[in-house]
């Protein structure tokens, strides 16, 4: 051999030792591992936790049950899928363990059916809602439907995550040209329009006529429409669900006269056909007015009742003038032969239409018949007015109208009320439908001037009432009218005695702002509350009934303070509570004395008070205001020497019969009304409240 030559390897040897060194490798891993599950094992773990992808991570019982351990790795809410090693703690060493992820579970979703035109491709995931998985989805139709062809069809949507779980879900697909339900219309609507039965724009025809009659009946009826050249069936249903639109008027017949039901219909409004029928039918005897009762029926059967009035009468109706001044007999009776006649009471032709008036003609009552008519246009005065910038006013309030009807004022083109000066015309028209034009010349300015602030002053409350501090408390603007009144009462400290200083504040819509500080005293009353309670109960049961209106317990009020609460020259001022009781329990006092007991009465009737006195007077003198509803009104149940007067619910120019006696600060009270008192506008008011209370309002 050459000694050039060179040895060549051994290439089974060479494999064989990789070979052996590799087992040896997997069997020192496999020992290794075996011996660290074997020690994991020993501390009482589990080394390998298999878990659902999507479902967090695993709480850390699920390694070490029983044991009190933590992890010391921290895991994403949502570990990916395959497997993780972790740390955790346990009795104070750390140990390795494994999280194996796994996606095992297939999407889920439900059907959704469609109904589409041939004119309409969804996509797969259109059919099908609340889909559901931990992973991406892939969303696939396992045979694409027929778009495109009439008919109904069960669809196939196959769902695939990204771990390659599967599922499918069946649903369904209607193909139509025609909405399967047909058409439905309201009965008197307008025709409608081939579209309209079709799934989609299809360029249709109808080829069936829908008249008048169709749309007036109820019913269904076949329809067929040209749809791109496709003749296509479909139904048209006409209902009627609303009830006949009646408006009655009252008749007057003379006596034997046959009426049938549909003369008291003034107005009968509904698509269909109807009948009228007497619900309740009149008595031909009768010759007081009578009410009488119909049915209106339509096609469908939608039914409405209606009243109306009836008065058989020999009268002939009169017509007059509408004027603010009372009509005669005579004039009722024009056409009459009789001897003697009297209204039964005033009636003051001012409002236009048909009224029957009650009379005794020859001593035997008798109904007369009298249509006011108002022809004459109202009498419309301007002069030039003065406003503010920004502050629109209702066009009656620049014009002084007379007419013997109510009336309304318009402004015949919109003014521009940010312009300093400028020409208006005013369009008045009364209830006959009269109208008079008027023009004036209109400046506005710019509102400079402050809110007034009415009803604050210097005022006392006890502990054991509410603080009112509001009550009769309001701000007028001379621009905006009333405004909002808000009062700081931080320095207040509830629930304690003292004075403390409070102070109203009001603004009118462009800034102008007042305020007014005043001394609040709190203090505790030295009278027995619950017996003066008895007492005003006492008193109330004596003067009082079940049938009297606030109105009618107000004049009981004043009624009973003014006969017996006798003068004597001495009151406690300090303390009102105190001094009714004295009032009440004695029968003696003062002014302050006297409307002390008339506030505990009107206070225990719901009534608001406002406690005045005299302002700048010759000594002092007490009395109150009072409010029911309609306004603020002088109340002065002192029975005085000095006078004959008996101030109830008064006016201020009902006071000035003595302005020095009942002289006041109207800065620091309410506004007074100054209309004079109406027992029945009150009694209006209180009827209004009552039924709102009742109905939960």
């Amino acid at each position: 051999m050459s000694q050039n030559s060179k040895r060549q390897p051994n290439r089974k040897s060479s494999a064989l030792a990789r070979f052996f060194g590799g087992l040896i490798l997997a069997l020192g891993i496999l020992i290794g591992g075996s011996l660290l599950l074997i020690g994991i094992a020993y501390f009482g773990l589990k080394p390998v936790v298999v878990w659902e992808y999507g479902t967090g991570i695993p709480e850390i019982s699920v390694f070490a049950p029983g044991k009190a351990a933590s992890y010391v790795d921290t895991l994403p809410q949502k570990p990916e899928i395959g497997l993780h090693t972790v740390r955790i703690e346990v009795n104070g060493w750390e140990r390795p363990v494994w999280l194996y992820v796994e996606d095992t579970t297939a999407p889920t979703a439900t059907a959704r059916e469609q109904t589409v035109s041939t004119k309409t491709v969804l996509k797969p995931t259109e059919l099908i809602d609340h889909l559901t998985d931990a992973d991406k989805v892939w969303v696939d139709f396992l045979e694409i439907p027929p778009f495109g062809t009439v008919g109904d069809f069960p669809v196939t949507i196959v769902l695939q995550d990204v771990s390659g779980n599967r599922s499918e879900v069946e649903s369904a697909l209607h193909v139509r040209r025609v909405k399967d339900t047909g058409l439905t219309v309201e009965a008197g609507d307008e025709a409608p329009q081939a579209d309209d039965f079709l799934t989609d724009a299809y360029g249709a025809t109808l080829l069936t006529v829908i008249d008048e009659t169709m749309l007036r009946t109820p019913g269904t009826y076949p329809i067929e429409i040209a749809a791109d050249g496709v003749t296509v069936q479909s139904t048209l249903t006409v209902v009627d669900t609303k009830a006949p639109d009646v408006e009655t008027h009252m008749l007057f017949r003379e006596p034997g006269a046959t009426v049938l039901p549909e003369e008291f219909c003034e107005r009968i409004e509904d698509a269909c056909d109807v009948t009228v029928a007497y619900l309740v039918a009149p008595d031909p005897d009768e010759r007081s007015f009578q009410q009488v009762t119909i049915r209106v029926t339509d096609a469908a059967g939608n039914v409405t009742d209606a009243t109306a009035g009836l008065l058989f009468t020999h009268a002939t109706p009169v017509v007059v003038e509408a004027r603010n001044t009372s009509l005669t007999a005579e004039e009722c009776l024009e056409d009459a032969e009789y001897t003697g006649a009297v209204l039964v009471r005033d009636f003051v032709p001012d409002t236009t239409g048909l009224f029957a008036v009650t009379l005794y003609v020859d001593g035997a009552p008798e109904i007369a018949l009298v249509e006011v008519q108002d022809t004459v246009a109202p009498v419309v005065q301007t002069k030039p007015f003065q406003w503010y910038l920004d502050h629109p006013i209702d066009a009656a309030r620049l014009c002084t109208v007379t007419d013997a009807t109510a009336t309304e004022a318009f402004y015949v083109s919109e003014v521009d009320w940010r312009a300093a000066n400028q020409e208006v015309t005013i369009l008045v028209r009364d209830a006959g439908g009269n109208e008079t034009e008027a023009t004036l010349s209109l400046s506005l300015i710019a509102d400079l001037e402050p809110p007034a602030l009415y009803g604050v002053q210097d005022r006392y409350f006890y502990l054991d009432e509410p603080y009112a501090y509001l009550t009769g408390v309001t701000a007028v603007d001379n621009a905006d009218g009333l405004v909002e009144v808000t009062v700081d009462t931080s320095a207040v400290t509830p629930n304690k005695t003292g004075s403390y200083r409070v102070t109203y504040f009001a603004s009118d819509s462009v800034g102008n702002s007042i305020s007014r500080i005043v001394t609040i005293t709190v203090k505790k009353s030295t009278t027995n509350t619950k017996k003066l309670d008895k007492y005003v109960k006492k008193v109330a049961d004596r003067i009082f009934t079940d049938k009297m209106s606030l109105a009618d317990k107000v004049t009981a009020i004043y009624e009973y303070v003014f006969d017996n609460i006798h003068y004597v020259a001495k009151s406690d001022k300090t303390d009102w509570k105190k001094e009714a009781l004295r009032g009440l329990t004695t029968g003696k006092g003062d002014c302050f004395t006297a409307n002390c007991v008339a506030r505990a009465l009107l206070e225990s009737v719901g009534a608001e008070t406002y406690p005045i006195r005299r302002y700048k007077g010759n000594g002092n003198h007490y009395w109150l205001l009072v409010n029911i509803g309609t306004g603020w009104y002088h109340f002065d149940a002192h029975n005085s020497w000095e006078h004959g007067y008996q101030c109830c619910m008064w006016t201020d120019a009902q006071c000035s019969v003595m302005s020095a006696y009942w002289r006041y600060d109207k800065t620091t009270c309410p506004a007074v009304a100054t209309e004079p008192f109406s027992k029945s506008a009150a009694q209006a008011v209180e009827k209004e409240w009552l039924q709102s209370h009742q109905n939960g309002e």
